[in-house]
C-alpha cells in the first residue's frame, strides 16, 4: 500500500510542477491551484510515511531511498508554510519538480527489510534524524532562494528583464527570505549535530569520533556559521550571500548523495 502511494504522491507532484509553470508563464502567480496541487501530494505522502512508520518505526529514515522521502517531505512541508505568507510561487517551480525526482529515487532505491539494533531504539533516533533532516530542508529552499535570486539579478545586470523575470519577487525580499532560512536552518543543524554527538556518546562511547559524515557536517555548520554571522554582523548579503548559501548546500548535498559509497562509516546503514 505504501508504495502505491508513494508513485500516486510523485505523480501528483510531477503534475504539481507542471501547474507552477504553467502559471508563472501565465502571468497568473497569484493563483491557490499550484500550492493547493502541492498540498494534496504532501497529503499522499504523509500517509506513505506513516504506513512506513507504522511497519517500521523511525528506522524507515536510515537508509538513501527512504532518507530521500523523509527529506522530500519536510521540503514540501517547510516551502508550503513559507508560501502562506511570502507568496513565492516561483520557488514551486523549483520544490515540486525537485520532490518528484526524490520521490522516483526513493522507489528506485526501495525499502530496507533490515531491522535496527536494539541498543538504538531510543528517543534519539527519531530526534536526531527529524531536526537533521529539518536543517537540510530549510537550507535547500535556501539554495532555491538564491539561485532565484542569482537569475534575477543577473538580468536586472544587463537590462534583459523577460515578462517571466518581471513576475519574480524583488531582490530585496529573496535577499531577507534568504537570510530568514539560514536563521532558521543553522539552529536546526546545530541541534541536529548535538542530538547525533550525544547518542553516540550514550551508545558507542564516543561523541566525535571523525567520521567522515561528522567532518563534512563540521565543515557544512562552520561554513553555514561564518556565513550567518557575516550577515548579521558585516552586512554580507546580495549576490555574495547567495553564492555562499549554494555552495555550503553543495557540501551538504554532495556527502549524502556520494559521502557513504566513498567514505563508509557507520551512518552507512541502518547505524550497525
Amino acid at each position: 500500500m505504501e508504495v502505491l502511494f508513494i508513485k500516486l504522491t510523485a505523480l501528483i507532484y510531477l503534475f504539481s510542477a507542471a501547474s507552477f509553470f504553467y502559471f508563472v508563464f501565465r502571468r497568473d502567480t497569484a493563483s491557490p491551484w499550484p500550492a493547493l496541487s502541492l498540498s494534496a501530494g504532501l497529503l499522499l505522502h504523509s500517509l506513505a510515511l506513516v504506513i512506513r512508520f507504522a511497519n517500521e518505526g523511525f528506522a524507515a529514515v536510515a537508509l538513501m531511498g527512504e532518507a530521500l522521502l523523509f527529506k522530500s517531505w519536510l521540503m514540501v512541508a517547510v516551502y508550503l508554510l513559507i508560501q502562506l505568507k511570502y507568496r513565492l510561487t516561483v520557488l514551486g517551480g523549483i520544490v515540486a519538480p525537485l520532490a518528484f525526482l526524490m520521490c522516483v529515487a526513493a522507489l528506485a532505491f526501495g525499502k530496507s527489510g533490515g531491522e535496527v539494533p536494539p541498543g538504538l531504539e531510543t528517543f534519539w533516533l527519531p530526534l536526531h534524524v527529524t531536526l537533521a533532516f529539518l536543517g537540510n530542508a530549510v537550507f535547500a529552499l535556501a539554495f532555491g532562494v538564491s539561485l532565484i535570486y542569482l537569475l534575477q539579478e543577473r538580468h536586472l545586470k544587463h537590462k534583459k528583464m523577460t515578462g517571466l523575470l518581471k513576475r519574480f519577487p524583488p531582490l530585496e525580499s529573496l535577499d531577507r527570505l534568504n537570510l530568514l532560512l539560514l536563521v532558521w536552518g543553522f539552529p536546526l543543524m546545530t541541534l541536529g549535530i548535538l542530538t547525533g554527538s550525544l547518542w553516540a556518546g550514550i551508545h558507542w562511547g564516543d561523541y566525535w569520533s571523525w567520521e567522515p559524515r561528522q567532518i563534512s557536517s563540521g565543515i557544512a555548520w562552520l561554513f553555514y556559521g561564518a556565513i550567518l554571522h557575516s550577515r548579521i554582523t558585516a552586512g554580507l548579503r546580495g549576490k555574495k550571500a547567495a553564492l555562499l548559501t549554494m555552495v555550503g548546500f553543495c557540501v551538504v548535498l554532495g556527502y549524502f548523495l556520494w559521502g557513504d559509497t566513498f567514505f563508509p562509516s557507520r551512518h552507512g546503514g541502518r547505524f550497525q
